[in-house]
């Protein structure tokens, strides 16, 4: 398990799986939450907070996006606010 501490805190690592590989299993360890990680799945989460990994049987490629404040920084793109979530009625 780990986090990704290069990965902006206000931001979500988009992680999704491309291989060939059964049995897969995401674990957000500080959150308890275990997630069935089969082939072509997608996960987004606060990769600078959240504790993760996953763990499989064969070959596993995953695929990870994630914005880095030195890559913000040398384009110069404006920072993001927090993310946030609205209560649905």
């Amino acid at each position: 398990l780990h986090r990704d501490p290069s990965s902006t805190p206000e931001g979500f690592d988009v992680m999704s799986s491309v291989s060939h590989y059964c049995n897969g299993l995401m674990t957000l360890s500080n959150l308890s939450i275990w997630l069935q990680y089969n082939l072509g799945t997608m996960v987004g989460c606060s990769g600078h907070f959240v504790r993760h990994g996953i763990t499989y049987t064969g070959d596993c490629i995953v695929w990870a996006w994630f914005i880095c404040d030195s890559l913000q920084n040398f384009v110069g793109t404006p920072w993001s606010s927090y993310t946030t979530y609205m209560d649905v009625d």
